[in-house]
């Protein structure tokens, strides 16, 4: 169990240092988003692994998690609406407006 633990702590300190570096690049390409979807794959597994250890630290680092990877896919629509390359008739964008306008009054605590 030890050589597992070790090795999830490398892991867990590559993930990272790989995540510091992808944050680095200000434009984002389809091979980009790809890798990091990926990344992110890698990334829950490691999590599952830890929650045998602890169910509690699991649900808080996946909630932490996809927070910050909703907030990266936002940043990057946003930029692509404000450059041009998305607008508001690009397919899937009313389903994205739909799911934002019913997601925002519970982030804001109003939702039922």
């Amino acid at each position: 169990m030890a050589e597992i633990r070790e090795s999830i702590l490398f892991l867990q300190a590559a993930l990272r240092d790989l995540d510091a570096r992808l944050s680095d690049f200000e434009e984002s390409s389809a091979g980009l988003e790809d890798f990091k979807s990926t990344l992110d794959g890698v990334r829950t597994t490691v999590l599952a692994v830890l929650a045998a250890a602890d169910p509690s630290d699991y649900e808080r680092y996946v909630r932490r998690f996809r927070l910050r990877r909703a907030t990266q896919v936002c940043q990057s629509i946003l930029f692509s609406l404000l450059d041009g390359t998305m607008t508001g008739d690009t397919p899937g964008v009313p389903r994205l407006r739909s799911t934002i306008t019913e997601m925002l009054p519970r982030l804001d605590g109003q939702g039922d």
